[in-house]
């Protein structure tokens, strides 16, 4: 035997009474809300009611998001980064190249500068290296019998007189420098006029020869070529006198100059292309002696 509610209570209110029922009463609230506001109150407290369910059912949205973005950013920063550092490093090397293309041109302008109107004609080559010989002091440039060098040819640099070619190969050459021990250059007091024998001493300074003790000459005049040597022009700058020492019963003073030309630092040498058949001085014996009678006219 069942026992149970009537049908009536068991089939209960149908879904469609239960629809009608709700809109009506949203229709009536919507319509008392509107006219009087009278539920701005329970609104208020509704929100502030479900706000925190809210934040908290989104957060795991909001930190997904977040974090997501944190990483896209971070590999966009990165990515960027790379690319400015790789633009910078390429921009670092053109700057070098640029200044070093600078810094060439202003030695080459400097070189054209120094060669001497009498030149007539004159080729510029660069310095290869030196020679690795420590009782000479040489550089080697990369001109040789192809460019029209021959020995003896008189180089020199941006500030003056370098040394002499002494070797010569089809396209490269040997320079000695004035400081070797072998060179001597008949050079001039710019200040005074007077003439003297310069000779290399094989170390960063050079020596006049046969300065008398009553001879007008002071640190920090400027010797130039004097020309009477028929090697190197005349008026191209030499050195500098250091300092004039006469010691007691010495026959002549002694005096140090400082060679014009920065000779640890040489990019760039000019050759002055004269006679070819232009002596060394390291050709001649009597070199010397044919120098001090003409200098001392």
């Amino acid at each position: 035997m069942e026992y149970g509610p009537p049908p009536l209570f068991r089939q209960g209110i149908s879904a469609r009474a239960r629809f009608l029922f709700f809109v009506l009463i949203c229709v009536i609230l919507i319509l008392v809300d509107g006219r009087l506001r009278s539920l701005d109150n329970f609104r208020s407290a509704m929100i502030s009611f479900t706000t925190p369910m809210v934040h908290v059912a989104t957060l795991p949205i909001t930190l997904l998001g977040e974090g997501e973005g944190y990483f896209i950013s971070k590999v966009k920063l990165k990515t960027a980064n790379d690319q400015l550092l790789e633009e910078n490093q390429k921009l670092s090397l053109e700057v070098a190249r640029l200044r070093e293309m600078r810094e060439e041109n202003e030695r080459l302008r400097q070189l054209v500068n120094a060669v001497p109107r009498e030149a007539d004609r004159v080729v510029t080559g660069e310095v290869l290296g030196r020679v690795s010989d420590q009782f000479t002091r040489r550089l080697q440039i990369n001109l040789g019998e192809k460019s029209g060098i021959v020995q003896g040819m008189p180089v020199i640099g941006a500030f003056g007189i370098l040394g002499q070619i002494t070797r010569v190969a089809a396209t490269q050459s040997e320079i000695t420098l004035i400081t070797d021990h072998r060179q001597r250059i008949a050079v001039m007091n710019e200040r005074t006029g007077e003439r003297y024998i310069l000779a290399g001493t094989g170390e960063e300074l050079m020596d006049l020869l046969f300065v008398q003790p009553s001879a007008d000459i002071k640190g920090g005049d400027r010797l130039v070529t004097s020309g009477l040597d028929k090697i190197f022009p005349r008026q191209i700058m030499v050195g500098t006198v250091n300092e004039t020492l006469h010691k007691p019963g010495e026959t002549y003073m002694a005096v140090s100059v400082i060679p014009s030309v920065e000779l640890e630092d040489i990019q760039f040498a000019t050759v002055i292309l004269t006679n070819p058949n232009v002596t060394s001085v390291f050709d001649k014996k009597d070199k010397d002696s044919t120098i001090r009678r003409r200098a001392g006219r």
